[in-house]
C-alpha cells in the first residue's frame, strides 16, 4: 500500500529540479508563511499614511514624539539616521539622498499639513571666511602678542570650524583688544544682479547674486522673479560657485536674455535663527600655543572688545572644532555606527564624522578605496562597503584610525543595486551577480545552495529594494514591467519564498523593529492586519512512484478557527469598507462614469469603491495533479479525509493547496485505510 504525507513545509529550491526537491519542499510558495513547519497565510499589509507627494514613494520613515506619529516620504532613494546623541528628544534625524546631506527633527520636519518633510536645514556648520581685524588700545601694562578666531554655533549647539585667524598683533596685557570685521551669519536667500547663458559653454548659466557666502557647488537653490531669463525660475543644483566673483554656474539650456531682478533661496537653509558666534584667542603655556575660549555674541555682531585677563582661570576650553568640517554636499548613504560615529561616501570615499557629532566631518577621517562605492551598512561597529567589485570592511572605535584602514576582501561580488542593501546581525545583505551576499565578519554567497546563476539572474537583482525584519530579507524585484516579493531567511534551510505584492519601497523601523512597505503611494505596515489574510499558493515537490499509482483518498489536517482579534479584525475591515463605500456614494464621487476624469483609472463598469473585504477566514482549496494534469479540486472545510477520483494511474503526482487557512500536513493513500498509517 503506498501513501505519502507532506509536514514541516519549507519554501522554494529553484535550483533543483522538481521531482529531486526533499518531500517537503515546494515548486511553488507563495504568500504563505512556513517558519513553524505548518502552512500559514500572511496578513494583509494595514494601511498607515497616505502621504501627498506627486510620484511613488521610495522611501520613508517613522517619526513619534509624546505619542504622535508622522511620516516622511520622498519620490527617490533617501538614507536616514536617527541622531546617536543620548537624551534626544526633539527627535533630530539626518538624512542624505534629497539634494545636500540635511538634518531635522519632529517639529521642523512635520510643521505644517505636510507632505513631510515640510522643513531641513542643510547638514553641518558653515565656517566664517573673514578673519577678525584686532585693534588694542589704551593699556600700560606688559607686552603681549595674540591672535583671535572664531566660529559660529547653530541653536542645536553644532560649532562650525574657526574662521581664518587675525594677524598676529602686539599690545599690552590690559589694553582693550577691539575685534572688528567678523562675519555674520551666512544667508539664507538673497537678490540675483545678473545671468548669462551658455557659461562657461553651452547647456549652461552663470548666475550673479548678492552673495555666496555659505553656498557650495551641489548645493540646491531656488530662482524667482526672475525678468527675461524666465527658465531661471526653478530649483537648480549649485555647479560651481566663485566667492571671489559671487557668480555661480548651474545646468540651464536657455534661449533667454536675463533683463533684471530675481531671487534666490537655499532649499536646505543654514540654521541660522538665534546663531551665536563663539570668540577664541590665543594662550601660550607648557602645552604650547593654544586658542582659548573667551565669550560668546550674537551671529548678527560683527565687532567685539576683548578685555579678559591673559590667565588660565579667566579662560575657556581650548577649541575643539579646529578640522570641523561640513559633509561633502554630494555624500550619501548615511548611517551610524554603534559608537555614534556617522559614515557617508561619495565616490569612491568614506567619511567618517566625530563620535556622537554629525553635524562635524573632519577631512583627515575620509578613507579612500580603489573603487567606485555603490553602498555602505552597519553592523555592529563594523563598516561594510559595496563596491562595483570587491566589498570591503572597517571595524573600529575611534575616527580618525578606524581599525587601521579598509579590509578589502578578496572576492569580486560587485553590488548591483543600492536600494538592495540590507543590514543584519551577523552582516551586510546585497544583490550580487552571483546571489544574495551577506559580508562581514564572514563574508558569503547565502543564496548558493538556493539558485544557479540563471535563475538568480531572472530575479533582475539590479531591481532589489531591499530591508531586513527578524533577521530575513525581505525584498521586492521588478520582472517583465511587473513588482513583486520575496522572502529568503538565512537561518532556515531552502526557506525562499514569494509574495504577489506591488512595492515601491520598503523599510523596517529601527526601534519597533516592524516593516513597512509603500505600495500606489500609500505606507502600509507589513502584515498588519490580521483580520484579512493574503491568498496563498503551496505547490510540492512531483512526487515518483514505481509502479504507477491511482491514489483514492486524502486528508488535509487545517485548523479553521479564527482567533477572538481576528474575527474582530475582520468585522472591523467589513464595517469600515461599508462605510467608505456609502460616504463615496452619498458624495458622487464614485468615479463611475465614462465622463469623468477618472476615467482610464479603471476597467470598464469599475469605479473608487473598495472591495468588502470577507468576514470569514475559511478557504482551502486542495488539487491533485497526475502526470501533468489535474485530476481533482475540492474545497476543503473540514480535516476529514475524502476520496479522490479513480480510472487512472500516475507514476508522477503533485499536490497544490490555496487559501488562507492553517495547514500543518496533507496525506495521500491509495484507499481510505492507507491514510491510517501515513
Amino acid at each position: 500500500m503506498i501513501a505519502f504525507r507532506i509536514a514541516g513545509f519549507s519554501g522554494l529550491v529553484p535550483r533543483r529540479a522538481k521531482q529531486l526537491l526533499g518531500p517537503n519542499q515546494a515548486q511553488v510558495a507563495t504568500n504563505c508563511i512556513l517558519t513553524s513547519g505548518d502552512l500559514r497565510p500572511r496578513n494583509s499589509p494595514l494601511l498607515v499614511a497616505a502621504p501627498v507627494i506627486g510620484n511613488d514613494i521610495k522611501s520613508m520613515f517613522r517619526m513619534e514624539k509624546d505619542g504622535n506619529e508622522k511620516w516622511l516620504a520622498w519620490d527617490k532613494d533617501v538614507d536616514v539616521a536617527r541622531s546617536p546623541v543620548a537624551g534626544n528628544t526633539s527627535r533630530r534625524f539626518y538624512y542624505t539622498g534629497d539634494g545636500e546631506p540635511r538634518a531635522s527633527d519632529f517639529d521642523t520636519a512635520t510643521a505644517g499639513t505636510g507632505p513631510y518633510p515640510s522643513g531641513c536645514y542643510v547638514l553641518g556648520v558653515t565656517p566664517p571666511i573673514t578673519k577678525p581685524t584686532v585693534t588694542p588700545s589704551g593699556g600700560v601694562g606688559s607686552s603681549v602678542t595674540r591672535a583671535y578666531v572664531y566660529t559660529f554655533v547653530t541653536p542645536w549647539g553644532e560649532e562650525s570650524a574657526p574662521s581664518p585667524a587675525s594677524t598676529v598683533t602686539t599690545g599690552k596685557v590690559d589694553d582693550t583688544w577691539a575685534l572688528s570685521a567678523m562675519d555674520a551669519a551666512p544667508s539664507n536667500s538673497g537678490t540675483v544682479t545678473g545671468a548669462v547663458k551658455d557659461t562657461p559653454s553651452a547647456g549652461y548659466a552663470e548666475v550673479t547674486m548678492n552673495t555666496v557666502f555659505g553656498l557650495r557647488a551641489g548645493e540646491t537653490v531656488t530662482f524667482a522673479s526672475v525678468v527675461g531669463m524666465t527658465d531661471l525660475n526653478a530649483t537648480f543644483t549649485l555647479k560651481t560657485v566663485d566667492s571671489a566673483t559671487k557668480k555661480v554656474t548651474v545646468l540651464l539650456s536657455t534661449a533667454q536674455t536675463y533683463t533684471s531682478g530675481g531671487t534666490w533661496t537655499r532649499q536646505a537653509p543654514h540654521n541660522t535663527a538665534n546663531m551665536a558666534k563663539r570668540i577664541y584667542r590665543t594662550l601660550t603655556t607648557s602645552s604650547g600655543t593654544e586658542y582659548h575660549y573667551i565669550v560668546s555674541i550674537a551671529a548678527s555682531t560683527t565687532t567685539y572688545n576683548d578685555t579678559t585677563s591673559d590667565t588660565d582661570a579667566a579662560l575657556g576650553e581650548v577649541l575643539p572644532s579646529t578640522s570641523w568640517l561640513m559633509p561633502p554636499s554630494d555624500m550619501k548613504g548615511i548611517v551610524i555606527l554603534a559608537n555614534g560615529i556617522a559614515c557617508g561616501f561619495f565616490g569612491n570615499e568614506v567619511c567618517f564624522s566625530e563620535p556622537f557629532k554629525p553635524y562635524a566631518w573632519p577631512v583627515a577621517y575620509r578613507q579612500t578605496y580603489d573603487q567606485d562605492i555603490v553602498a555602505i551598512g552597519v553592523t555592529g561597529t563594523t563598516l561594510v562597503g559595496m563596491t562595483k567589485g570587491n566589498p570591503f570592511t572597517i571595524t573600529g572605535v575611534e575616527p580618525v584610525t578606524m581599525g587601521g584602514g579598509m579590509q578589502k576582501l578578496g572576492v569580486a561580488w560587485p553590488c548591483m543595486a543600492k536600494r538592495g542593501v540590507a543590514s543584519f546581525a551577523f552582516g551586510v545583505g546585497y544583490p550580487a551577480p552571483q546571489g544574495l551576499v551577506i559580508s562581514g565578519m564572514n563574508t558569503d554567497i547565502v543564496t548558493k545552495d538556493l539558485f544557479t546563476l540563471k535563475e538568480w539572474g531572472e530575479l533582475n537583482p539590479d531591481t532589489f529594494i531591499a530591508a531586513s525584519a527578524d533577521n530575513r530579507y525581505y525584498c521586492g524585484y521588478t520582472v517583465n514591467e511587473s513588482s513583486l516579493m520575496f522572502v529568503i531567511d538565512k537561518a532556515e534551510s531552502a526557506s525562499f519564498i514569494k509574495i504577489n505584492q506591488v512595492i515601491t519601497a520598503i523599510w523596517a523601523d529601527p526601534w519597533t523593529g516592524k516593516l513597512y512597505v509603500a505600495a500606489d503611494k500609500k505606507i502600509y505596515r507589513w502584515e498588519g492586519n490580521i483580520g484579512t489574510k493574503l491568498s496563498y499558493e503551496w505547490k510540492s515537490k512531483q512526487f515518483i512512484s514505481a509502479p504507477p499509482v491511482n491514489y483514492g483518498a486524502a486528508k488535509v489536517d487545517a485548523d479553521f478557527d479564527m482567533s477572538e482579534a481576528e474575527t474582530a479584525a475582520a468585522q472591523a475591515d467589513y464595517d469600515a469598507a461599508i462605510a467608505a463605500n456609502q460616504a463615496l456614494i452619498d458624495g458622487g464621487t464614485m468615479n463611475d462614469g465614462l465622463a469623468d476624469p477618472a476615467l482610464g483609472e479603471y476597467e470598464i463598469g469599475g469605479d473608487e469603491m473598495q472591495a468588502v473585504p470577507p468576514l470569514a477566514i475559511d478557504s482551502l482549496q486542495f488539487q491533485l495533479w497526475a502526470g501533468g494534469a489535474l485530476k481533482h479540486a475540492k474545497q476543503v472545510s473540514n480535516s476529514r479525509a475524502f476520496r479522490l477520483p479513480g480510472g487512472y494511474k500516475a507514476d508522477n503526482v503533485e499536490v497544490v493547496l490555496s487559501g488562507n487557512v492553517k495547514v500543518t500536513g496533507v496525506v495521500l493513500a491509495e484507499t481510505m485505510d492507507g491514510l491510517k498509517g501515513a
